[in-house]
């Protein structure tokens, strides 16, 4: 979820080889997150030029009852053809990140310090 907005939940790809999480900025429109005082940044995502622009925003994680909340650094893209978020590897320092490849699997565990 961004910044609370439990009604439209965002479905996101982990993207190991990526440093940010990038988000279409239709997502901070619903949110009512304001990208006006970001510095706008190019960038190929997937192959497709898009300019994004960052700024600290609520994530939260839900699966069943379990919820962590954090406030990384997202990237609002526009354009944003994809129907999911990227949630790149530095955005994720809050958690231990276990990818099992061989079994297909992997684990987003947040970490208690």
């Amino acid at each position: 979820m961004v910044e609370g907005l439990e009604l439209a939940p965002q479905a996101c790809l982990l993207d190991s080889g990526a440093n940010d999480i990038r988000l279409g900025k239709h997502v901070a429109d619903l949110a009512g997150v304001e990208l006006t005082a970001t510095v706008e940044h190019e960038l190929v995502v997937g192959g497709v030029r898009t300019r994004g622009r960052g700024v600290e925003a609520q994530l939260a994680l839900r699966e069943g009852a379990d919820l962590h909340v954090w406030t990384p650094t997202v990237y609002f893209c526009e354009p944003w053809p994809w129907a999911f978020g990227l949630l790149g590897l530095g955005g994720l320092d809050p958690f231990r990140l276990i990818i099992d490849a061989y079994e297909e699997w992997l684990e987003l565990r947040p970490i208690d310090r």
